[in-house]
């Protein structure tokens, strides 16, 4: 693709963005959870959201993420809770094939489950994971997942104070931002805050009213290490780190903040991210359309010890922004401009990406997406810096089944 015509897409893309925000009116509403007026717990086993759906959330599921007419929830739900220490399983399965826009055999670059180029095309396995979830009482949860062996949940999840409170104890996600299925978004994956990171530790969360939110504190401290040529990130379990997350909806939107602050060996950091999501619903056709973004920054305290850092101390900074529409009864169209910048005083290492997909849910258990990543050229690129992207655009088709 010549520079012309990639400069070209990426304005259309960018121009798409803005037309859907300046669509944005009185009526938005943040996706599912807001358009529904309920918490995550409404569908989901998990209180905050993500993972397996309870029986109100499968029958949701089902019926393409919209309640049947006459549908009543809370007699489901009651039957439902006469079954004592009742078991839910769930299998999630993802695959892909990623084709490069230039391939050159030589380079033997293989693409990956976060790949920013690859030369040759290749099939993957992006996601095989068994969860089983146990209700060993009406307020006691244990949630076992596993995807590949290289991605582990295993926490009891106590509600304290129904849909106000909850106690989760284990190893799990670590809240922060949006949660994201997508590991490839590149803030995300830059301060490896993921769907792929998991610690041992203890949160609590909960809402009241229109607020959310969640704090946790587990091991932290992680250190790279290098072996047979690969890098692994290895918990060393000196220090202890904590997060917190605050938010709510405020009219049509739904947004929060989050602060993690964390110490290795050698250096305390803190993460900062602002998001928000909203949801308008399109007069024409009473179509969805979502609104999403996030902006992320790290700094180092430089052996200080107090709370917030200054300017000079912020070492990267990331951000994206997106909007879906749901053009059809199971077809989603989107897009999404993501940046990281690694490194402030570096000139030209930042990354840039422009995401186009197309998903369609042909089955109530099975889903296609076709992704175009628009991989952006740094101008001031270096070639003996690895975070760079190349600017050479792949084409991604997932296929995604679960039951």
């Amino acid at each position: 693709m010549t520079g012309n015509y990639r400069h070209l897409l990426l304005g259309l893309s960018l121009c798409v963005l803005l037309i859907s925000f300046a669509a944005l009116d009185s009526a938005a509403r943040p996706e599912f959870a807001a358009r529904e007026d309920k918490d995550c717990i409404f569908c989901h086993i998990d209180p905050a959201g993500g993972g397996p759906r309870n029986a109100v959330g499968q029958v949701f599921e089902e019926n393409y993420f919209e309640f049947p007419q006459d549908f009543d929830p809370e007699s489901l739900m009651a039957e439902a809770k006469e079954i004592a220490q009742r078991l839910t399983t769930a299998v999630d399965i993802r695959t892909a094939y990623i084709k490069t826009t230039d391939v050159v055999h030589e380079e033997e670059t293989l693409a990956n489950c976060a790949s920013c180029h690859s030369s040759v095309d290749s099939f993957l396995m992006m996601q095989g994971e068994l969860t089983v979830n146990a209700e060993a009482s009406d307020k006691l949860r244990l949630t076992l997942s596993n995807n590949l062996g290289a991605m582990l949940n295993a926490f009891a999840t106590v509600d304290a104070i129904p849909e106000h409170l909850y106690v989760k104890v284990g190893q799990f996600r670590i809240p922060f931002g949006l949660k994201q299925k997508d590991h490839n978004i590149l803030v995300k994956g830059g301060y490896n805050l993921g769907s792929n990171k998991r610690d041992v530790g203890i949160e609590f969360g909960g809402s009241y009213g229109g607020l959310f939110y969640n704090a946790a504190v587990f091991n932290g401290g992680n250190a790279t290490i290098f072996s047979g040529g690969r890098s692994a990130d290895v918990d060393e379990n000196h220090h202890k780190a904590w997060v917190a997350t605050a938010g709510g909806n405020v009219g049509p939107l739904r947004a929060g903040v989050s602060y993690l602050r964390n110490k290795s060996r050698d250096q305390r950091t803190m993460t900062v991210g602002t998001f928000l999501t909203a949801v308008h619903k399109d007069p024409i056709f009473q179509r969805d359309l979502v609104l999403e973004g996030e902006f992320n920054i790290r700094g180092n305290f430089h052996g200080r010890e107090s709370i917030i850092i200054e300017d000079e101390d912020i070492d990267s900074k990331g951000y994206y922004v997106g909007a879906k529409y749901h053009l059809m009864r199971g077809l989603v169209l989107s897009g999404r401009y993501g940046l990281f910048d690694s490194n402030r005083k570096i000139l030209g290492d930042a990354q840039q990406r422009v995401t186009i997909a197309a998903q369609y849910t042909f089955m109530k258990s099975g889903s296609l997406e076709l992704l175009y990543w628009l991989n952006i050229e740094n101008e001031n690129r270096t070639d003996n810096n690895s975070r760079q992207l190349r600017g050479v655009d792949q084409l991604i088709l997932m296929s995604h089944f679960w039951f």
